[in-house]
């Protein structure tokens, strides 16, 4: 800018120029960088926060069911669903719930709290956790359409041998023995879980008589 003019008045007449036509907008955009920086800022902290917050309630809801008290393990999680129910522990807390109602023979409510994590879930291993429990109560909820829907997924991953137990209790349920034979050992060859699992699945194959 100072190589067009001669003096020092004139270089500091034409910053005093060029300032008036520009100053606005470099003054407006300092300030919208720094509201940028300390909004982004405070949303970080807020977001800090609710993590907290969320965690804190998720913790005092996991001890007071590994307790056995329903009652402050519903209110823990009714406290999270109100407050944080997008974030995962919302997810948690509405596994909760329902494992609540399903205890109580709550049928209706329990599928209506695991239907919105299967429509909402972040991720794969909790949709599939969801899923199994959806279609265990619609089991035992006599809604085996809805069941056979759940349960007849493309792509069970791990999931496999939860899934193909399930898919037994459910035919077995219809009386079809030899179907429900096929998917225990569907099961079992899957299962990489305890020996409880392939105890109870050998009982539940026992139970079934001869083929």
């Amino acid at each position: 800018m100072e190589d067009g003019y001669r003096t020092e008045e004139q270089q500091v007449e034409a910053i005093k120029e060029w300032w008036k036509q520009n100053g606005n907008a470099i003054i407006a955009g300092i300030v919208i960088g720094l509201m940028a920086i300390f909004g982004w800022r405070g949303y970080n902290e807020n977001l800090i926060k609710e993590a907290q917050e969320a965690s804190l309630l998720y913790e005092q809801m996991v001890f007071a069911s590994r307790s056995n008290d329903a009652e402050n393990s519903r209110v823990y999680a009714d406290r999270i669903i109100a407050d944080h129910e997008s974030t995962l522990y919302g997810t948690y807390a509405k596994l909760m719930i329902a494992k609540l109602e399903a205890e109580n023979g709550n049928l209706d409510e329990a599928a209506k709290q695991l239907e919105w994590v299967v429509a909402n879930h972040k991720q794969i291993e909790i949709g599939h956790i969801a899923s199994l429990r959806l279609a265990r109560v619609y089991i035992d909820a006599d809604k085996l359409d809805a069941a056979e829907q759940i349960l007849n997924t493309k792509n069970p991953g791990a999931f496999t041998a939860q899934y193909e137990e399930l898919k037994g209790d459910m035919l077995a349920k219809q009386g079809l023995n030899d179907a429900a034979r096929e998917a225990y050992q569907k099961a079992m060859s899957n299962s990489i879980n305890s020996n409880d699992v392939q105890t109870l699945l050998e009982t539940k194959l026992n139970n079934l008589g001869q083929g």
